[in-house]
C-alpha cells in the first residue's frame, strides 16, 4: 500500500506547540518545586550547624570540666578573686588579697600548689578565669606559673601575671564570632565558695551564628572542684 500524499486529500496536522497558558502553568510548577527544594535545602544546612554548635558546647564543657577537674586533684588550696585584676583590698602598704569569702563568687581561681618540702613556700599557680566583654560574654582563660626555686606565698598576688595580660593569656573555652562563654551564677560570676572546701563552676556556653539564620544553641553547665588539701 502506497502512502496517502497530498494530491489523495490528505493534509498532514501541523505540529502543535505549547500555549501561553500552559507555559505558565508548567513555570509556576516548576517555581513552586524550586522554592521548596530550597527552603528543605536551608532548613537541612541550619539544623546541620545547629547540631554541629551543640556538638561543639559539649566538646567545650569537656575540655573545661577535664583540665580544671584535673587540675584541682593536685593542687593543696584554691582562692576565689572578683576578677583578673582586683587582687587587693586596703590602703596602699597595708593592703591584703581580695579574696571571696564562703559563699561568695568570683570570676578568678587560683589553685594553689605548695613546695613538697616547705608548706610555706609556693611552687605553682594555676589560674582560670573568665574574660567578659561589655555584654558580659567572654572567654575563659589560664596562666599556669611555675616557680623554680619555690617562693613564700606572704603576699600571694605579686606572684600573678601582670594585669595587662587579661586579654592575652590562652583560651581554654574561646570566643569570637561563634563561641562564647559567660558566668551566670546568681551575682554572674563563674566560681563560687561552697563552704570554703570546694569551687562550684557555674557557667554558660553560647554559640552564635553570624548568617543571621541558625538559632543560638545554648547549655548550661555545672560541676565542682576540690583540692586535695
Amino acid at each position: 500500500m502506497r502512502p496517502l500524499s497530498q494530491s489523495d486529500g490528505y493534509r498532514p496536522r501541523p505540529a502543535r506547540g505549547f500555549t501561553l497558558v500552559e507555559i505558565l502553568v508548567a513555570t509556576t510548577i516548576m517555581g513552586i518545586m524550586v522554592t521548596a527544594v530550597l527552603g528543605l535545602f536551608i532548613n537541612m544546612m541550619k539544623s546541620y550547624k545547629y547540631n554541629t554548635f551543640r556538638l561543639s558546647i559539649n566538646r567545650d564543657v569537656r575540655t573545661f570540666t577535664n583540665e580544671l577537674t584535673d587540675t584541682a586533684t593536685y593542687a593543696n588550696y584554691y582562692i576565689i578573686l572578683a576578677d583578673f585584676v582586683t587582687r587587693t583590698t586596703g590602703p596602699a602598704g597595708s593592703e591584703v588579697l581580695a579574696y571571696m569569702a564562703d559563699g561568695e563568687s568570683g570570676d578568678c581561681v587560683l589553685l594553689v600548689f605548695k613546695d613538697d618540702t616547705d608548706d610555706a613556700k609556693i611552687a605553682r599557680i594555676v589560674g582560670y578565669y573568665h574574660d567578659p566583654d561589655a555584654d558580659g560574654m567572654g572567654p575563659v582563660r589560664k596562666f599556669d606559673l611555675r616557680f623554680s626555686p619555690t617562693v613564700t606565698g606572704t603576699s600571694l598576688w605579686t606572684l600573678l601575671p601582670s594585669t595587662s595580660t587579661l586579654h592575652t593569656n590562652a583560651d581554654i573555652i574561646s570566643a569570637g564570632t561563634i563561641g562564647r562563654a559567660t558566668g551566670t551564677s546568681t551575682s554572674g560570676r563563674l566560681f563560687y565558695n561552697f563552704f570554703n572546701r570546694s569551687v562550684m563552676v557555674k557557667g554558660q556556653i553560647n554559640y552564635i551564628s553570624n548568617d543571621g539564620l541558625t538559632r543560638r544553641a545554648v547549655s548550661t553547665y555545672n560541676f565542682t572542684v576540690s583540692p586535695r588539701g
